[in-house]
């Protein structure tokens, strides 16, 4: 629907009330709130989840932060853990799993709701998990491979329905102990068809309702990312593992390697897709050392280029997202063996740097997902004692133009 703008002004007592008429005629939309100084400047913002502009009655919160800004959240973990599983759906994350301060793999479920930044609790995983790859279909399952379980890693294969009330709803599919793997990537191929990675890698389906090796892929392991450039799906994978040079397409045509992609042998890096379907590598560790360089990849023509000092600090396992305008890299540990304590801010898809903020707790090892609204959550990792952070973290981007 078209923009619409309306204006209220705060008073003395801090309060303000807006009012906004729009045709219920059914098509989606979104607030977008903007808070300005005495000078004009846009001093905070916030967005509200994807909303249909219909007949409904409903309370929402937006959260409102300064742009360019990290902050806590308003929940957190309990317990305390790292190793989650994580899908995007539009109303919110999906948190499967993780191991708490002790290491067990827990069998939580949560989802952090867009629509008012507070944790719904979903049905308990048939067993604890941690380092599960999930991913997020379009239908509303969320698809469940593997992990580390109570007795060790699995090739358990689950899908759990978001769509049921109360809670989601749970269906056990498979195991396979010969394809067991815990902390592997996983991305879109195909509509409800997934790539997992690892030797060899899997092909999850959710149409089909199977798991199956990919016998004639190399060996995959690092960052696994999907584009679309018009009705076209490629997933790359990249890093230390994948294939003799580090880095595979999966396409129509089939299964690719490519050995002519700079540096792209790393470990502890990121990668992050952008809106011209191109994906963006990030830091990480090349022969075991943390690098501040960057790959961009076009899939769609296999053109590989390093992007040398992408990053002002050298850092691996630092938490990498994007929200198609901008990408961060959050924490991570660097060259001496220290927790990095900020976050890196780059706009997609140049990448060029914004700055640098302080992070509410400096953290490695943790995830990153945008949400709906583009701001992105930073969940999990371990802090500089090496214990599992509970503290969740929102990356509020620059205001829009």
């Amino acid at each position: 629907m078209p923009y619409r703008q309306v204006e209220a002004t705060r008073g003395t007592d801090g309060r303000f009330h807006l009012t906004i008429d729009v045709p219920a005629e059914g098509p989606a939309g979104q607030l977008t709130f903007e808070g300005f100084d005495g000078a004009g400047a846009v001093v905070a913002w916030g967005r509200s989840g994807i909303l249909p502009i219909a007949a409904i009655d409903a309370s929402i919160a937006i959260y409102v932060a300064p742009p360019l800004s990290l902050a806590a959240a308003p929940v957190t973990l309990d317990p305390p853990r790292t190793d989650i599983g994580v899908a995007r759906f539009n109303f919110g994350l999906l948190l499967v799993g993780g191991a708490d301060a002790a290491g067990a793999p827990l069998d939580t479920v949560e989802v952090y709701d867009v629509y008012d930044h507070s944790f719904l609790e979903g049905e308990d995983a048939p067993a604890g998990r941690a380092g599960a790859s999930v991913s997020a279909g379009v239908t509303g399952y969320a698809y469940v491979f593997g992990g580390r379980g109570p007795n060790g890693t699995t090739g358990t294969y689950w899908r759990f329905d978001t769509t049921v009330d109360p809670a989601g709803q749970w269906f056990e599919i498979s195991e396979q102990p010969t394809l067991a793997r815990a902390g592997a990537a996983v991305a879109p191929v195909r509509t409800e068809g997934f790539i997992v990675t690892g030797d060899p890698p899997v092909l999850m389906d959710g149409l089909s309702i199977s798991a199956t090796p990919i016998a004639s892929a190399p060996p995959m392991a690092g960052t696994a990312t999907a584009v679309q450039l018009n009705d076209t799906i490629y997933a790359v994978v990249v890093g230390e593992g994948t294939g003799t040079g580090g880095i595979a397409r999966i396409g129509p045509e089939g299964i690719s390697e490519h050995s002519d992609a700079p540096t792209a042998v790393r470990t502890g890096h990121g990668a992050v897709a952008t809106r011209d379907a191109e994906v963006i590598v990030i830091g990480g560790a090349v022969g075991g050392v943390p690098t501040d360089t960057g790959i961009r990849i076009r899939p769609a023509t296999e053109i590989f280029t390093e992007l040398p000092g992408l990053l002002t600090t050298p850092r691996s396992g630092a938490a990498t997202a994007g929200n198609g305008a901008f990408a961060i890299a959050a924490g991570g540990t660097d060259a001496g063996g220290a927790i990095v304590g900020n976050a890196e801010v780059f706009e997609l898809p140049t990448m060029a740097r914004v700055g640098e903020i302080a992070m509410v707790v400096p953290r490695t090892g943790a995830v990153a997902a945008a949400l709906a609204t583009g701001q992105i959550l930073v969940l999990g990792g371990v802090d500089a004692a090496g214990m599992p952070v509970g503290t969740i973290e929102i990356f509020n981007p620059p205001a829009p133009p």
